[in-house]
């Protein structure tokens, strides 16, 4: 064997070994690796018995045709972030400011959905340029429209209404999309609810890398997006929510 052959042999090798590693990391960054529900300890388990204990979302869900599994999915990652003296505390003040002064203070969030009256006007919005609900909205930018919004997300009948806007909404905006799978799906739709519904695939997509971080865990090194968070949860525990249409 000469030389040219043996330099040729070893390029191949290194090609081979480059392309195994780049998909082992694609894997890394679609599929989390940890334990998610360990690693973030007893809100995971708290957020998970709130669902349980609450029937009568899955039976409003069902009735819309929509899989629980998914639905909880998408909004697991607020679940998880929900405290309920916290709300309290701090929506009060923030949902004042919003009402009397208007959109600039829209970004807060709000009940066990964590959502925010950008989020919830957005909703509005959309399902009625786009003619997808028969419910009516005040859409002017008054006070009196405001303070509506602000009562409907102390609900949590109308947030889970909210939620099942965003879910007809993503699935006419992006029907084109081939799932590689139903996991893969709710991540992309937990990350568009967390980042923002109205942004391109492509930057949804770019926000669902390992570089876009929902919070810090306990341990110092690692970072957990809430689309992992959706993902963990619709693919270890969603089996306890899951329908046959």
């Amino acid at each position: 064997m000469n030389i040219r052959s043996i330099l040729y042999g070893i390029s191949v090798c290194a090609f081979l070994a480059v392309g195994i590693s780049e998909n082992k990391a694609v894997a890394q960054q679609e599929t989390p690796s940890k334990d998610l529900s360990a690693e973030l300890g007893n809100k995971y388990f708290d957020a998970l018995d709130y669902l349980l204990k609450n029937t009568w979302m899955a039976d409003t869900l069902i009735k819309q045709r929509i899989q629980p599994a998914f639905a909880y999915g998408i909004v697991f990652p607020g679940l998880i972030k929900f405290s309920a003296i916290r709300n309290i505390m701090e929506t009060g003040a923030t949902r004042t400011l919003y009402v009397q002064s208007g959109r600039k203070y829209a970004h807060y969030e709000m009940g066990r959905f964590q959502m925010k009256p950008s989020f919830a006007e957005l909703v509005e919005r959309t399902v009625t340029r786009q003619k997808i609900t028969t419910e009516k909205f005040d859409l002017k930018n008054t006070a009196k429209a405001r303070g509506e919004r602000a009562r409907r997300l102390d609900s949590q009948e109308w947030q889970l209404k909210y939620l099942v806007m965003f879910i007809r909404i993503m699935d006419k905006r992006f029907a084109h999309i081939k799932w590689k799978s139903d996991d893969d799906k709710v991540r992309f739709y937990a990350t568009a609810y967390s980042v923002g519904f109205n942004r391109d695939e492509r930057t949804i997509k770019r926000m669902m890398n390992p570089h876009t971080v929902w919070r810090k865990s306990k341990e110092a090194n690692s970072r957990v997006r809430c689309g992992d968070i959706a993902q963990w949860f619709f693919v270890n525990d969603g089996y306890r929510f899951k329908v046959d249409f």
